[in-house]
């Protein structure tokens, strides 16, 4: 799909002040920016061609170039030779976390949770105490495969107390996705915080065939404790360790501008990966 020309060629004039001292290319990517994130060309659609731009804004295509680097850089368009420039998917970010942290929202369809594995077990002590789980306490455990446009990312191996979660195991069927409406708040559950160690590591043959990776290939481990809000403060809701695929992920740290305590990571992809998770139609 390309983009329409819908303005009269003096719309497209008018975006740029040739007497600023900011630069006509920095202009020019302004204009194509705000452009793409009012939906004016939404993702997926192909830009005019850099004659075509050039044209309409009255500039080299020198300038047009310039503009374009920058928005590439930025990551609002990919440029495919011999196809043409489009529109980039919005840019996309998550929180790392346990299984609860993706049901804390409803998922779009092109976010699935995959059911691997469940099971009700007896764990070990490191894990029933974060859980603050009786030593003997049945616990349950989900193993999800997460995948973003059928590009699997990251498996879950997770725990959570048998009563307080038992909607979560009925809805879960494995080999199946777990509902893409499933959330906490449809069972009275607020997450409050987490507590996250990340490092790195190998996958095992298990992850990597998921992955479709070779074994031993590089992943991030994050082992994190969950907590929901209580009447009484917080409790533990699910112990969880999770690996992500390191070939096409990274991890950001954030830090709240009001809460000097408030630490969260979230996971966003490696330069590139856009043609692997099908950024363009």
């Amino acid at each position: 799909m390309r983009a329409e020309d819908t303005s009269p060629p003096a719309f497209w004039e008018r975006q740029l002040d040739r007497h600023s001292f900011v630069p006509l290319y920095y202009q020019l990517q302004e204009s194509l920016k705000q452009q793409i994130e009012s939906g004016v060309w939404s993702a997926g659609v192909q830009l005019p061609s850099e004659p075509e731009l050039a044209r309409r804004f009255r500039v080299s295509r020198v300038v047009v170039r310039q503009a374009l680097a920058i928005l590439e850089d930025d990551r609002q368009i990919i440029r495919v030779r011999g196809r043409g420039t489009f529109v980039a998917h919005p840019k996309l970010d998550y929180r790392a976390g346990g299984l609860s942290r993706l049901l804390a929202t409803p998922r779009g369809a092109d976010v699935a949770g995959q059911v691997l594995d469940k099971r009700t077990i007896k764990v070990e002590r490191s894990i029933s105490e974060a859980l603050e789980a009786e030593p003997d306490e049945d616990v349950a455990r989900l193993t999800t495969l997460l995948s973003l446009r059928e590009v699997p990312l990251a498996i879950s191996y997770s725990f959570f107390h048998r009563h307080e979660a038992s909607w979560l195991v009925d809805a879960a069927h494995v080999g199946r996705s777990l509902p893409s409406d499933l959330t906490l708040a449809q069972h009275g559950i607020e997450l409050e915080r987490s507590r996250l160690a990340i490092e790195t590591s190998q996958c095992g043959q298990f992850e990597a065939d998921r992955f479709a990776i070779p074994h031993r290939s590089a992943v991030f481990l994050v082992f994190c404790t969950e907590y929901r809000r209580t009447l009484d403060g917080t409790a533990p809701f699910e112990v969880a360790r999770v690996e992500y695929r390191g070939d096409i992920m990274q991890f950001r740290l954030e830090v709240s501008p009001t809460d000097t305590d408030a630490l969260s990571a979230t996971w966003t992809f490696n330069e590139g990966v856009e043609a692997l998770v099908g950024a363009l139609p």
